[in-house]
């Protein structure tokens, strides 16, 4: 028994232990009357005895104290009827009537509870279903503006290929959106090429890097970097399409994008830096850019969900990924991502 225990039991008992303490002393009181030549022997067996029947009393309290909290800890886990009987038998009859009441209330939670967790997974079967099934017709559609552009007019083709990407994009969140919520996330860790990552991702958005008439500069090495391929493809995207979404449209200077890749001596980590030119975010927004949901004071918010850097905090979170940004509003946004030195898969 821990002393924490003794001194709780001892404090829960204190007024039969002043009870016992009184009723000592006036036989104390009585024997100094009755037997003033055998006093002091009568008072050191009376105060033996009471210190015994106090031993006795708080190991009997603590043993029973122990089975009641093992009992309601098993209830609680499980309020079946069987867990409910063990636990009413161990406080007593008197504790029936609310007993059975606060049964009843958590096993129609638990009952919830299962429900809920059953239509959850069936709503990330049906959104992963949903998903696979809607990337056919838009692998269509891209097979036949890749083989039709020479029908169409400049102007048709960047505007259907667009919003082909931001289709494709939002579809892209959706599955990742429904996979995060899910109990376990199930990551491929592997060595990743960031320069083919970056080549496959400028390679998708290069419709669109052309409509909105978007440089990017590279200076971009091949750093080792363990990840999910698949989160990291999708992180990259998103930081690239809010670089061209939020570009300064007011401005008379070119829309830039800078990637740079390297290895940060202070954080001892690699780093990947995403940079723009455009209308950045006000400080008093930087807090929140990360919050689901959240747009800010910007000029165009409606063309905002709030949903693309959430996803992405959420997934460099699970990674082990860390994230800086940095913003002078009407003048650029940066957001560093630092990877972790992971050098047994080198």
């Amino acid at each position: 028994m821990r002393r924490l225990d003794w001194l709780h039991i001892l404090l829960q008992s204190r007024q039969w232990i002043l009870l016992l303490c009184v009723n000592s002393g006036f036989f104390i009181f009585l024997a100094w009357v009755a037997y003033p030549e055998t006093f002091k022997l009568l008072v050191l067996k009376m105060l033996i005895f009471n210190f015994v029947t106090i031993l006795i009393g708080v190991l009997f309290t603590w043993k029973k104290q122990r089975k009641q909290r093992n009992t309601f800890y098993q209830f609680s886990k499980e309020p079946s009827a069987e867990h409910e009987a063990k636990l009413l038998q161990v406080l007593g009859d008197t504790h029936k009537e609310p007993l059975h009441d606060l049964a009843n209330q958590l096993r129609h939670l638990y009952d919830e509870l299962q429900d809920a967790k059953y239509q959850s997974k069936e709503y990330e079967t049906f959104i992963e279903s949903w998903v696979h099934e809607i990337k056919t017709p838009l692998s269509l559609l891209h097979f036949i503006l890749q083989n039709r552009k020479d029908e169409m007019s400049p102007l048709v083709y960047q505007r259907l290929d667009h919003a082909n990407i931001t289709i494709h994009d939002h579809v892209e969140r959706i599955l990742f959106y429904a996979k995060l919520q899910a109990v376990h996330v199930d990551y491929s860790l592997k060595k990743v090429s960031i320069e083919e990552c970056f080549e496959d991702v400028l390679l998708e958005l290069q419709s669109l890097l052309e409509e909105q008439h978007v440089s990017v500069h590279k200076e971009i090495k091949d750093i080792p970097v363990v990840s999910d391929e698949r989160a990291l493809h999708f992180i990259l995207i998103q930081l690239l399409v809010n670089a061209i979404k939020y570009r300064n449209v007011d401005s008379e200077s070119e829309s830039l994008i800078w990637l740079e890749t390297g290895f940060e001596h202070a954080k001892d980590r690699y780093y990947v830096k995403v940079a723009d030119n455009g209308v950045g975010v006000l400080q008093s927004d930087l807090p929140f850019i990360f919050d689901k949901g959240f747009t800010g004071e910007i000029s165009n918010q409606k063309q905002s969900t709030g949903i693309g850097l959430f996803l992405v905090k959420k997934l460099c979170d699970d990674l082990q990924v860390e994230i800086e940004v940095e913003s002078k509003y009407k003048r650029g946004f940066t957001i560093q991502l630092l990877f972790p030195k992971v050098n047994k898969f080198f």
